[in-house]
């Protein structure tokens, strides 16, 4: 795999292989191009094969872009806050990776000193076995606080990922954010979790990384030195890559604004709201302005915070829509658009139908369950659905395929059936049911909502739906006898669930009982009674819109037996 040149040291503090570099006043050439001496940032980017310039790649200090010129170099007044020097990695060239670690480094990995002039070479390896069709996984809130969380991510995530992925040609991973969870000694092995990770062909699997709120340091002063940690580690909060006709971008969507005290290993914590800054929106403007051809082009944009309505997550952050509809609009320049988030530690699909892209098709908000799902507490997330990751097939300009994959679970675990009538109770004595709109828990008398919809239903829990592409059917004795209808996002919460984590996990926040995205279908038997009934098969059925309607690609799944018990979970 192709690596980023070590040439990235200031230019007067002396080379790298045994050779020494001018000094920036003998600094007039690279590659043929004449360098304007007022400049701090310059470099070649190079064909490792032919050693020629590759004109045309998109450089950037994290604040602005220039283009590589028909020599293949960059020259550029960087920001006086720069840390790292990259690229917009081009398509056709294999993602370079570091030889020890075999992360993602197209950035610089020196300090960057604005007063001198910095040059930063960077070789790419062209690969024409690369095609317009690849694998994404996705990956939310890995969030370990301690070394026995990193310990699980580490023997049940990663592998169920790369054994998953294992006959994939080109696959990439993205993690969505809080990669730690106010635990800063936990950065070295979060970074090894993810690094080296090979799989069976032979080839190594890229984790790029965003950021999210508690990988901000709340011990430090500010939003910027917050970030420090993870840019030593992972590298740009900023950044974009291409990989045939999909332009991929991640952002930092986190704006922190005052520390307060936890009981995490770092003892503070961040309070924040949702959104970019303006220097990130014209970063991002001309990010996507250097993408040529984007009305043919997928785009996805990677960040930690949902862009969807309601935001807030048990009142520890506030959607202020900073710049999101700016940002909404940015995308629709695109073919197709995707949102790929994480930050609730539940899935959720939202489609943002006033914001349509060239293709026809609204921007899609894909919102990740967390890979460690409720806080590792268990093998599910805040909804019941399992913890583990989603898996994106990106074919030409298009995401043509998607599946959320629950960590050890098979690819076919998609949904689980519920009986309306059951009551639910448990060591703390809380006694909860599907229909009642108020079932209290906790010591706070916490309320868990049911929907009398549910009363002498069968309740279909889809994990990864949402309300356009789905359908859900019910079957019996092979024949088809009634359709399932779903309730409104907020409709109920997960009852079964919330019995679960206050009875017997001992929870005590309304975190447990989230009712904002609700995946619920019900279809009531004429006997009212789902546990009497027999032969009976329910049917989801999953379109997949794009590139339409009429052309996407369908998943049935079916379930023929009814959750009665806390196992699942």
């Amino acid at each position: 795999m192709g690596v980023a040149c070590n040439e990235d040291k200031p230019i007067n503090s002396g080379g790298d292989s045994g050779k020494e570099n001018p000094t920036p006043e003998t600094v007039t050439e690279i590659n043929g191009t004449k360098i304007d001496a007022t400049m701090n940032a310059v470099g070649l980017v190079a064909d490792a094969t032919t050693g020629k310039g590759i004109p045309g790649v998109p450089v950037t200090d994290g604040y602005n872009y220039v283009v590589t010129d028909a020599n293949g170099v960059y020259q550029m007044k960087a920001n006086m806050y720069t840390r790292k020097i990259y690229l917009s990695l081009p398509a056709g060239y294999q993602v370079p990776l570091d030889g020890q670690t075999h992360r993602p480094t197209f950035f610089s990995t020196t300090a960057f000193d604005y007063k001198n002039m910095n040059r930063n070479d960077f070789t790419l390896v062209k690969d024409a076995t690369l095609s317009d069709d690849f694998t994404l996984v996705m990956i939310g809130d890995p969030q370990c606080q301690y070394q026995k969380y990193v310990d699980r991510y580490v023997q049940e995530t990663v592998p169920d990922i790369a054994k998953y992925v294992a006959n994939e040609k080109d696959v990439y991973c993205v993690t969505l954010g809080d990669i730690i969870f106010d635990s800063s000694d936990l950065w070295d092995e979060m970074a090894a979790s993810m690094s080296n990770v090979k799989l069976a062909s032979g080839r190594y699997l890229p984790f790029f990384q965003c950021i999210g709120n508690h990988d901000h340091d709340a011990k430090q002063s500010n939003d910027y030195k917050a970030t420090a940690n993870y840019v030593n580690h992972f590298g740009p909060t900023d950044y974009s890559f291409n990989r045939g006709k999909a332009h991929i971008i991640v952002m930092d969507d986190v704006v922190c604004t005052a520390s307060k005290s936890n009981s995490s290993p770092n003892g503070c914590t961040w309070n924040y709201n949702a959104g970019f800054s303006e220097a990130q929106y014209k970063w991002l403007k001309q990010d996507i302005e250097n993408v040529k051809d984007r009305e043919n082009m997928v785009v996805m944009l990677c960040c930690h915070i949902p862009f969807r309505a309601g935001a807030s997550t048990g009142g520890s952050s506030v959607n202020s829509d900073k710049k999101y509809d700016e940002v909404l609009s940015l995308l629709t320049q695109f073919k197709e658009a995707h949102l790929m988030i994480g930050h609730t530690h539940y899935n959720q699909n939202y489609i943002h139908k006033g914001y349509v892209c060239k293709g026809g098709q609204p921007i899609y908000e894909h919102v990740h369950g967390a890979a460690c799902g409720a806080w590792w507490s268990c093998n599910s997330n805040v909804y019941g659905a399992p913890n583990g990751y989603s898996v994106y097939k990106v074919e030409g300009a298009g995401i043509t395929d998607w599946k959320l994959k629950g960590t050890g679970r098979d690819e076919a675990y998609q949904m689980r059936v519920y009986d309306g009538n059951q009551t639910y109770s448990g060591t703390k004595g809380y006694v909860y049911n599907w229909y009642n709109a108020s079932n209290y828990g906790g010591s706070s008398s916490i309320k868990a909502i049911g929907n009398a919809s549910f009363k002498g239903a069968f309740v279909a829990d889809i994990f990864g739906d949402d309300d356009s592409n789905w359908k859900v059917e019910m079957y019996q004795n092979g024949v088809k006898i009634g359709d399932f209808q779903r309730i409104p996002n907020g409709g109920s919460c997960n009852v079964m669930a919330a019995a679960y984590f206050f009875n017997e996990l001992g929870k005590n926040t309304d975190t447990w009982t989230n009712k904002t995205a609700s995946h619920y279908w019900y279809y009531r038997p004429a006997s009212g009674m789902p546990a009497t009934e027999t032969n009976w098969e329910v049917r989801a059925t999953h379109l997949i819109p794009y590139p339409s309607p009429e052309a996407g690609v369908t998943h049935t799944y079916s379930c023929s037996s009814l959750t009665t018990d806390y196992s699942v979970f």
